[in-house]
């Protein structure tokens, strides 16, 4: 009989690409007849079990039921299990339990690493690291195979050891792997504008490198103890890509120097320009304020922070609104009666600070204190509403032509005033502000140290307008103050030294008929000496802090009071320096070298005083030093002319100028260095400024080939020498007088130019005639 291709006999549905897979007729048959044989034998013993389990039945039953007869059973397909077995339960594998083991991971160089092992089929295995790095290990079940992994998340450090355990059964023990060395990447986490510098995380000790996108180099530093790095990006404003790499030393326990993989990209916004200056809308130029404390409104940048002042002194801040509108209130601020002028200053996101706004006068009045409960005003308390009452005895209500109501009049002989502007008679003063608080007339202007003007930490603007190294340097920025400097050499320079080469000889010095014949040391007097050094250091450093602050434009505050400290500090040094440098050079006739004020560089630092007040000029122009050396007299005439000659040579010239160049860079480098807040970031900011602007106003005055100044001294002597110095104090001079270096427009070019040119042209005649003979009789 052919066999029948029907489900059950010889075809499997199985799957495949082809459908039913045909089987061979034999295999079948065999399958057929085995399958026959267990059915058989499964129903002649199902009666005796089900008899066991049940019980005998009665005979009645037994001869009324029909013995059963076994039916045909559907054979069940390949790969499936009779119906009603259920999931069969898996088999518990024959392998005996096995301490974990964990690989070596090797030297590590990213945030996670993939750590693997061998353990027991079931179990849980968790891995940990160290506790000090903060390593969060990780966790994984043992498939069958036996063979487990995970990812941990780990931290930087040096031999660091990961350890197995069984988290199923913890009796089976741990095993651990080979220490490893991790450096993972560090972070860059400034996600502000910046006008520079980059901070971010890594490890402590460690150095870091920081590459831009776009940039061929990379700028490199060295994590602090705490954790935390900076570094100086530069170029053109916009956004940047930085990612940054980090590099252990083997000083830190580490068995190499690991790198560390790349950090993941960072967009940092460089903004190094300054906004411009904040408009003071109201109050208005001219009005008279009726009340403090007033509402000082104006416009801005939008995003910015502002802050008002009056006379310099910041009364109040306020942040510009998406509108580019800004209002703040002169709230707890103590305001003499009278003129004041309203400025305001805007700094942006990254740091920017702009000029100070046009000033905006006003007049205002005697400060309103706050009402009491009492009908009138007690000495030493708080003031009344403003509403005349009746006096004591012997005094009349505060009111003055002109000035707002006062409160009620003072008790009868005490001179207590009233809060507002009037006249108290009868035994008052004139009010002036708050009772109890302020004072009458004769004690006017005196601010109230318990207040904003007591606080130290408050800054001023003298340090807000030198950029920072970070903000100012690009290629850009050397080119534009090179050509400031050429343009100096060509327009300034030259000139002058054309003019003190004319004159060299031709004029004679007014005062020299007076000065007599040269004496002996016994025929001279003491005040006939040059002063002694200290003197002439102490009386220099003097008057580079008047006129400094008095171009900063200072009051009786605190903040002022540690200005004065940080310019007197700035302009020691600064000095210092300068006789140092002149008695180095000297060698060993120093002691025939002595030193006197300039009367040349004073009115130097006069002229620029009065340029920065006239021109409200932020950084100021600042002369640091206006001493100079001269020849002390000493046992002979002799003496007296080898220290006119040091003091007046090509190596003195240089020493000196060289110290003031070196001087200012580091007040440079100081005044980039970030800082936070308090009294001694500002001191160190206000010292550095002073550092800075100081010794580059000196350096390019005593520069100028003026007669006897050290500029004419190096242009007659050593003119490369001195073209290099020029070019480098000017250029300097040109980059910390601004967020941008300070270029001349085109049309201030031209008429200096012009000048310049007729006056090389005067020159050059004068010297074409010859010198006046004289007859001798």
């Amino acid at each position: 009989m052919e066999p029948v291709n029907t489900l059950g006999d010889n075809v499997d549905e199985g799957a495949v690409a082809d459908g039913p897979v045909r089987r061979p007729w034999t295999s079948t048959r065999r399958s057929v007849r085995g399958a026959g044989a267990q059915a058989v034998a499964l129903a002649a013993v199902l009666p005796v079990v089900l008899t066991v389990l049940l019980g005998a039945p009665s005979a009645s039953a037994a001869d009324a039921t029909p013995t059963p007869v076994p039916s045909p059973t559907t054979f069940p397909q390949f790969g499936t299990l009779p119906p009603g077995t259920g999931t069969p339960t898996p088999l518990p594998s024959d392998r005996p339990a096995v301490r974990p083991t964990i690989a070596d991971p090797g030297d590590v160089t990213t945030a996670t690493v993939r750590l693997h092992g061998r353990g027991t089929p079931g179990h849980r295995v968790r891995v940990a690291g160290p506790a000090a790095t903060g390593s969060t290990g990780c966790t994984a079940t043992v498939p069958a195979s036996g063979a487990w992994s995970c990812i941990a998340t780990v931290r930087s450090g040096p031999q660091q050891v990961f350890t197995v355990t069984d988290g199923t059964d913890p009796a089976l023990g741990s095993s651990s792997a080979p220490a490893s060395d991790v450096v993972v990447p560090p972070s860059v986490t400034t996600d502000r504008p910046t006008i520079g510098p980059v901070t971010g995380t890594g490890f402590p000790g460690a150095s870091v490198s920081v590459s831009v996108a776009g940039s061929a180099g990379d700028r490199t530093t060295t994590v602090g103890p705490d954790g935390r790095w900076t570094v100086a990006i530069t170029g053109r404003d916009g956004r940047h890509t930085v990612s940054a790499v980090q590099t252990a030393s083997t000083a830190d326990g580490f068995r190499s120097d690991l790198r560390s993989a790349a950090s993941a990209p960072r967009t940092v916004l460089l903004d190094r320009t300054a906004p411009a200056a904040p408009v003071v809308t109201a109050p208005g130029r001219g009005e008279r304020v009726p009340s403090q404390p007033f509402v000082v409104r104006g416009t801005g940048e939008p995003g910015a922070v502002l802050t008002a002042s009056l006379d310099r002194a910041p009364v109040c801040r306020s942040d510009v609104g998406p509108d580019g509108r800004w209002a703040c209130t002169t709230t707890g601020s103590t305001v003499a009666a009278g003129t004041h002028t309203v400025t305001a200053v805007q700094q942006d996101a990254a740091g920017n600070a702009s000029r100070s706004s046009t000033g905006v006068r006003v007049l205002l009045p005697g400060r309103s204190a706050q009402p009491t409960d009492g009908p009138s005003a007690t000495p030493g308390g708080s003031g009344g509403s403003g509403v005349p009452t009746p006096s004591a005895p012997g005094t009349t209500p505060g009111v003055g032509p002109g000035d707002t109501d006062g409160s009620a009049g003072a008790t009868p002989g005490d001179g207590a005033s009233g809060t507002g502007g009037g006249t108290a008679h009868g035994g008052g003063t004139t009010g002036g502000g708050t009772t109890g608080g302020a004072t009458g007339d004769g004690q006017r202007g005196t601010p109230d140290w318990s207040g904003p003007a007591g606080d130290w930490t408050a800054s001023t603007a003298y340090d807000r307008g030198v950029p920072t190294i970070q903000a100012s340097f690009s290629w850009g920025t050397v080119l534009l103050a090179t050509g400031v400097a050429a343009a100096f050499l060509l327009l300034v320079a030259a000139p002058l030294a054309l003019v003190g080469a004319s004159v060299r000889g031709r004029l004679r010095n007014p005062l020299a008929g007076l000065l007599g014949r040269n004496r002996s040391r016994a025929e001279r007097r003491l005040g006939d000496d040059v002063l002694p050094t200290w003197a002439a250091v102490a009386i220099g450093v003097g008057v580079v802090g008047v006129t400094t602050l008095l171009a900063v434009g200072a009051s009786f505050e605190a903040r002022y009071v540690r200005l004065a400290v940080a310019v007197l500090l700035g302009a020691a040094v600064t000095t210092a320096v300068v006789v140092l440098a002149t008695r180095w050079a000297a060698g060993t006739d120093r002691a025939s070298v002595g030193f006197r004020v300039s009367p040349w560089l004073v009115v130097a630092a006069l002229v620029a005083c009065g340029v920065t007040r006239l021109g409200d000029l932020s950084p100021a122009l600042v002369v640091g030093a206006v001493l100079v050396p001269v020849g002390r007299p000493g046992a002979d005439t002799g003496a007296l002319r080898l220290g006119s000659t040091l003091a007046s040579g090509v190596r003195t010239a240089t020493a000196r100028s060289v110290g003031l160049l070196v001087v200012a860079a580091l007040g440079w480098v100081l005044h980039s260095v970030p800082s936070g807040s308090g009294f001694w970031s500002a001191l160190v900011a206000e010292f550095a400024t002073t550092l800075c602007v100081g010794a580059v106003g000196a350096l390019v005055a005593t520069l100028l080939p003026v007669p006897r100044s050290a500029g004419a001294v190096l242009a007659a002597g050593a003119r490369a020498r001195y073209v290099g110095l020029t070019v480098a104090a000017v250029a300097l001079a040109a980059v910390v007088a601004g967020p941008a270096p300070v270029a001349p427009s085109p049309t201030e070019v031209a008429v200096a130019a012009a000048l310049c040119a007729a006056g090389g042209a005067l020159c050059w005649a004068w010297l074409r005639r010859g010198r006046p003979t004289t007859s001798r009789h």
